[in-house]
């Protein structure tokens, strides 16, 4: 089976541009991900998959079970072969997020209000302690150690003294899943920072994070790290950062794809934004 793929992100170009061996990591109904000998990560999926720094799309995709996971893949001209699938990535486009939003104090502030009354699921439950400080929902031990942690996020962005306190280090692999919660949430915090300008204090929040994210979550999420202390995630993300930077109507529809990311990865990420923003709001 041949598929052409037609866009790629960064991260993923990155991996196609080298051409190195690989081998698939993981392989899921719609994706797989392949790491090739340098330790460069990316995912080669459909559509729905979405956009982002380490996707690599086509317009269909085979059943799940077309590749089994282990299994070595090899680049030539363009083209990697890997079982009995070949994607052809000569002419992917390069997708990548705006590089700076353009944003005031006052729309940003309307904008995480009407946030913190959307139904949420995931940390995002959170955004309304982080937005109004309105009471911490009642939780399991996992987001409670979750939720304590992101108001100290926040508190900490607001004033970066030194390095961000232990509860902040709680959320890097907590939870589970591909991408655990925690870092979901430290990544959105990363891209949000970039988004609107924060980049010495993103920079400082990097710093600190990839080194003990390098031993403290699993090599794929760290890779989603690493492209959000460069400022890149999900395009449904970056979309919905846009909406809130402008107090634009189009929040709820960002918010819906974020909904469709993940068991809650795109809420968690979400949360990590919304305290980095709510330290720009004042």
């Amino acid at each position: 089976m041949s598929f052409v793929l037609t866009i790629a992100g960064r991260q993923a170009r990155r991996l196609i541009e080298a051409a190195e061996d690989a081998t698939v990591i993981a392989v899921f109904a719609r994706s797989l991900y392949l790491r090739d000998v340098s330790g460069r990560i990316a995912c080669f999926g459909g559509p729905g998959l979405g956009q982002g720094p380490l996707n690599a799309l086509c317009a269909a995709w085979p059943d799940g079970s077309a590749v089994a996971a282990n299994t070595t893949a090899r680049w030539q001209a363009g083209v990697v072969r890997l079982g009995g699938l070949e994607l052809d990535a000569a002419n992917a486009n390069l997708w990548h997020p705006a590089a700076s939003l353009s944003w005031n104090e006052v729309a940003l502030k309307n904008a995480l209000v009407r946030l913190a009354a959307i139904p949420a699921r995931g940390l995002s439950l959170a955004i309304p302690t982080l937005v109004a400080e309105a009471p911490l929902p009642a939780s399991d031990r996992f987001q409670n150690a979750a939720f304590s942690s992101l108001p100290t996020l926040a508190a900490w962005l607001r004033d970066p003294t030194g390095e961000p306190p232990a509860t902040v280090a709680m959320l890097i692999g907590l939870g589970s899943g591909l991408t655990p919660a925690g870092d979901d949430a430290l990544g959105g915090a990363l891209i949000a920072l970039r988004g609107f300008g924060r980049e010495e204090v993103a920079d400082r929040l990097a710093a600190w994070l990839l080194p003990r994210a390098r031993t403290g979550t699993s090599d794929i999420s760290f890779a989603h790290l690493a492209a959000a202390a460069e400022g890149e995630g999900a395009a449904a993300l970056h979309d919905t950062l846009m909406a809130l930077a402008s107090d634009d109507a189009s929040l709820a529809n960002g918010v819906a794809r974020l909904d469709r990311i993940g068991h809650s990865s795109g809420w968690d990420a979400l949360a990590g934004a919304v305290a980095a923003l709510v330290s720009l709001a004042g």
